[in-house]
């Protein structure tokens, strides 16, 4: 018992100078419109574009003050992402989305009570890639890649950052730019037999968020 209250308090003295430095916390919403940057599709028969259409993203988030020029936030995104297929002037696609969450750190170059606060952020989570549409017995293209009716989780890297404008005594704007990396989800684009896909999956969102801080 000793030895375990020594440890409480040992832990205790540790966290105290983190939850003193604690200035406030902050929830809200984004919105944003994504894209991903195609990668090759090869076999003996030629190459393809695989990869996702552009679409709109939707998510919410919630933090807080860790120090002076430290924050971290949770995050939901939600990103309407059809999959894509195309070859010499020939398209498929196939209804999708993807579902990110994920925590970041957020790197402020000033004060919690600046007006304008640019900032940097990086940090991990999960991105859960979804292929919704409708299988058929044959899809065009197929000799480079299958486009599936399959969930996928993956490994999320995410970084980028933005600007952190005040536009109240306790509301706040965000402008912001992510590269949200996976590897290529193999299991949702499915290279045919004989075909191969490499490279990493890189969701570009540009987004615009409202908050408040209490």
């Amino acid at each position: 018992m000793g030895r375990m209250a020594g440890c409480v308090l040992a832990f205790g003295a540790w966290l105290a100078p983190a939850c003193l430095a604690q200035q406030h916390w902050e929830l809200g919403a984004v919105g944003g419109f994504g894209v991903v940057k195609s990668v090759s599709a090869t076999s003996g028969a030629g190459s393809a574009d695989a990869g996702f259409k552009a679409g709109a993203a939707l998510g919410v988030f919630g933090g807080q003050q860790l120090y002076s020029r430290l924050g971290g936030e949770f995050r939901y995104l939600y990103r309407f992402s059809d999959l894509k297929l195309a070859s010499s002037g020939a398209e498929v696609t196939f209804s999708g989305r993807s579902q990110m969450v994920h925590y970041d750190l957020l790197f402020f170059t000033n004060k919690p009570d600046a007006p304008v606060r640019p900032y940097a952020a990086a940090g991990g989570g999960i991105k859960i890639y979804d292929g919704t549409g409708k299988e058929a017995a044959y899809q065009p293209l197929s000799r480079f890649a299958i486009l599936t009716k399959t969930r996928q989780v993956m490994g999320l890297a995410s970084v980028g950052g933005g600007v952190r404008v005040k536009v109240g005594p306790r509301a706040f704007l965000r402008l912001e730019f992510r590269d949200y990396i996976t590897p290529w989800p193999k299991d949702v684009i499915t290279p045919a037999p004989g075909a191969k896909i490499s490279g990493w999956a890189h969701d570009l969102v540009p987004m615009v968020g409202i908050g408040v801080s209490f």
